[in-house]
């Protein structure tokens, strides 16, 4: 039964995806877990742990100490990618189809709201500025600026 929609994706195909993904990574679908993947797949960009508890709360029981807990895990397999935010607070967003590849992000310095942008291309390709040997294990992109939203207003 479809409980309500987001764009193309009904919550219903968003609780079964929630699952399979945490079944590849080895994890169990627990309610929590799967609450906490449906309310960032319905949000259209990444956003910072309140905004997500705000949007989990929705549906699920649960309390800061747990919503971080359960990031962390999933950020931990490679489900989601944690990104730091102009404010300093990290925002969460899904790893493009299920991998860790880089991937950049603008914010709005005004709103404040980060927004997923597409994967880097490999000419940004870090690894060929360092020097031999040096092995890269995280790559994090933000471009700041102003919304289109905030432009207007």
């Amino acid at each position: 039964m479809d409980t309500g929609t987001s764009g193309n994706i009904t919550m219903t195909d968003r609780a079964t995806g929630a699952r399979a993904l945490l079944e590849q990574a080895g994890l169990e679908a627990t309610p929590r877990r799967v609450a906490v993947l449906e309310a960032l797949a319905a949000l259209p960009h990444a956003p910072a742990a309140q905004e997500l508890l705000d949007a989990v709360r929705r549906t699920t029981r649960m309390d800061k100490v747990t919503l971080y807990r359960t990031l962390d895990l999933l950020v931990e397999t490679g489900i989601l990618q944690r990104h730091t935010g102009a404010d300093g607070a990290f925002r969460h967003c899904m790893a493009p189809a299920g991998e860790n590849a880089p991937h950049g992000h603008f914010q709005c310095t005004r709103c404040g709201v980060m927004t997923c942008l597409p994967p880097l291309p490999e000419a940004l390709d870090a690894a060929a500025l360092l020097p031999a040997g040096v092995t890269v294990e995280h790559v994090e992109v933000r471009l700041d600026g102003v919304c289109g939203r905030c432009r207007q207003g």
